[in-house]
């Protein structure tokens, strides 16, 4: 769902942003498909928590989930909406992929972090549904799913391709905050009917992904050339293409494992704590 677009002055406002390759402009510019977007994910949070308040776990935990749902939908709005969204389109491959952080991977993790559990339990009445998520957000597919995701959206070819169309744009969008849920299904949110992922094996998953060195990574980083033409045709306002996209490629690596090891340390501790609770339960 990241916003790549460098809206023209004839056009007041557009649905999703796309890459045109014109001079970056402060105009500012309304971009509708964010606003529509994020008003229907309000909506739909709102219709989860008002069935799942029933529960008197969910009522205790109320606020902080709370929380986390507006910060997972301020970090989408504030990654997609006007600037970030169309500095990001053709300029700056270094917004693009802090971008893809927020989207990829912080904000789908806090909107899981604020549903609770008891919002899951109407997948029970959805068998197929629920069949097709035991399947997609399983440990291993998850996996693959995220960096196959990963790797296919940041391919200098399909990039360029699909950036200059808003539809394309929006399927680069849309895939990111895809992927990001997928992946952090198995270490936040439950399934019915499936066991918990145990702590030890959601340690070592955010692990081997924080450590793994994914193609697009190695590219941005030591080419010698820019590899995305919507950035070498439209130079960054300040900068040179080239070094924008090696600093792209170090915010992937660094970005994406500081926000993994959040999720490492995090794991551990509600580990320690149950543990805990268990030893004195037992005394």
């Amino acid at each position: 769902m990241i916003c790549r677009c460098s809206c023209r002055a004839s056009e007041p406002m557009q649905w999703w942003c796309f890459a045109q390759q014109e001079p970056w402009t402060w105009t500012w510019r309304p971009l509708v498909g964010v606003w529509v977007g994020l008003v229907l994910l309000v909506l739909a949070y709102r219709r989860l928590v008002r069935r799942a308040s029933a529960d008197p776990e969910s009522r205790k935990t109320t606020r902080w989930r709370r929380a986390a749902f507006a910060a997972g939908v301020f970090l989408l709005w504030a990654s997609l909406d006007w600037p970030l969204g169309p500095l990001g389109a053709g300029y700056l491959a270094s917004v693009h992929m802090s971008q893809f952080l927020a989207v990829g991977l912080a904000a789908p993790a806090l909107l899981l972090l604020s549903l609770p559990p008891a919002a899951f339990d109407g997948l029970l009445t959805r068998p197929r549904t629920l069949a097709v998520l035991e399947e997609v957000t399983s440990p291993l597919s998850a996996f693959f799913i995220f960096n196959i995701v990963m790797t296919v959206s940041h391919w200098p070819g399909v990039v360029d391709a699909l950036m200059p169309t808003q539809l394309g744009s929006f399927m680069l969008d849309l895939a990111w905050f895809a992927g990001g849920l997928i992946f952090w299904w198995p270490v936040i949110a439950p399934v019915p009917r499936r066991a918990a992922f145990p702590p030890l094996g959601k340690i070592a998953y955010l692990a081997l992904n924080a450590f793994l060195i994914r193609p697009p990574f190695a590219m941005m980083v030591f080419s010698q050339h820019p590899i995305y033409s919507i950035y070498e045709l439209a130079p960054p306002p300040g900068g040179d293409a080239l070094g924008d996209q090696q600093f792209a490629g170090a915010i992937m690596k660094i970005g994406s494992a500081w926000i993994l090891f959040v999720g490492v340390v995090v794991v551990f501790k509600q580990w320690v704590r149950s543990e805990s609770d268990a030893e004195a339960r037992g005394t």
